[in-house]
């Protein structure tokens, strides 16, 4: 844990400020010194959900850490709200430049390699195994391709850390590229050999507007959220990210991905990829393709369980009320049922 000196050893001694979210949140920067990518020093952001003091009862329940995916940040607090009135301590993390993180002259979301997220990942996790014991990642998108490797690499290390997972939820995660087998061979064949020549090259695009229109209540859609921590329109990324994420999809599909956990992966029913706002732009995912979700759920875990989400979007936990209530309700089910079956194996 980089600059483990200046900080304490529980999350249960960190200051937390109030947060934009409102009352009973809070984030506390968490500094992780100089930055691999040679650009400002480093920090992720825990962000907690404590509608009271925190006591003894907070640090008994487990925590549920929330990891957002590419172009986002943790903002969902109806979801923070939910999962505490079900016993669990929430908390999210905004990763290194993304989010509360970013700082002057750094590339927004921008690392060369997934793995760096490790750092950001082991020193929150950390902090809440000592303060609260079992913990429950939360990956989102991009973010549940990293808690996956991330959670394997301790898995395979026989970390000790490992042991205070007791579980893993995989909302929406990149588990395929989402192109056609041509893009596919470019990236992973073609685009290498490019970077070597043009190491500083941008790429144009990004995630998809249409999404960003269906969700923003500015927009088309339903929720308020931060729009500079959040854009609608997509953020230029380097070439080098790119073929960041995809080494560790190639990992995860050769079988370099188990969590050694139970993991649950909750997808929607299908995929819609569109340039326009229509009717099924709020029952699809408009990302990703939940079918290399379900390719992959095997090599992600031995333990894994894949639930389907009719209609849900590509962050199931944003979808429309019916639809995100059904969410809700199988993970709090699937989470009962791993904290039963833990306490059993514990007795």
């Amino acid at each position: 844990m980089p600059n483990s000196s200046a900080l304490p050893s529980s999350a249960a001694d960190l200051d937390f400020l109030p947060d934009e979210l409102g009352e009973g949140f809070g984030h506390c920067f968490l500094e992780l010194g100089d930055d691999p990518d040679g650009e400002s020093p480093i920090r992720c952001t825990l962000v907690r959900y404590c509608p009271a003091a925190p006591d003894d009862s907070f640090f008994a329940r487990p925590a549920m850490l929330f990891v957002h995916g590419m172009t986002d940040y943790f903002f969902q607090d109806h979801v923070a709200r939910h999962f505490h009135d079900r016993g669990y301590a929430v908390y999210g993390l905004d990763l290194r430049k993304c989010g509360r993180s970013w700082r002057e002259g750094q590339t927004w979301h921008h690392v060369s390699d997934q793995s760096l997220y490790d750092v950001d990942l082991t020193t929150a996790t950390a902090l809440l195994a000592a303060a609260h014991g079992a913990v429950v990642p939360v990956g989102h998108s991009t973010g549940g391709l990293d808690v996956t490797m991330w959670a394997h690499r301790l898995f395979d290390a026989n970390s000790p850390l490992h042991n205070s997972i007791a579980a893993i939820v995989l909302n929406s995660p990149w588990f395929g590229l989402q192109f056609n087998p041509a893009v596919r061979f470019v990236i992973n064949r073609v685009l290498p050999i490019v970077h070597k020549l043009k190491p500083n090259m941008l790429l144009p695009g990004g995630i998809n507007p249409v999404y960003g229109q269906s969700l923003h209540v500015t927009e088309a859609g339903e929720w308020s959220y931060n729009l500079r921590l959040k854009p609608l329109e997509p953020r230029p990324k380097y070439l080098q990210w790119l073929l960041g994420v995809a080494r560790e999809i190639r990992r995860l599909h050769s079988g370099k991905g188990d969590t050694g956990v139970p993991t649950l992966i909750l997808t929607s029913h299908t995929h819609h990829f569109s340039k326009h706002l229509s009717r099924q732009s709020y029952n699809a995912d408009l990302i990703l393709m939940p079918s290399q979700m379900w390719q992959q759920a095997s090599n992600a875990s031995s333990l894994s369980t894949t639930i389907v989400i009719e209609g849900a979007l590509h962050d199931v936990f944003l979808s429309r009320p019916k639809v995100r209530d059904n969410a809700l309700a199988a993970t709090d089910e699937w989470l009962s049922d791993v904290f039963k079956e833990r306490k059993v194996h514990r007795a």
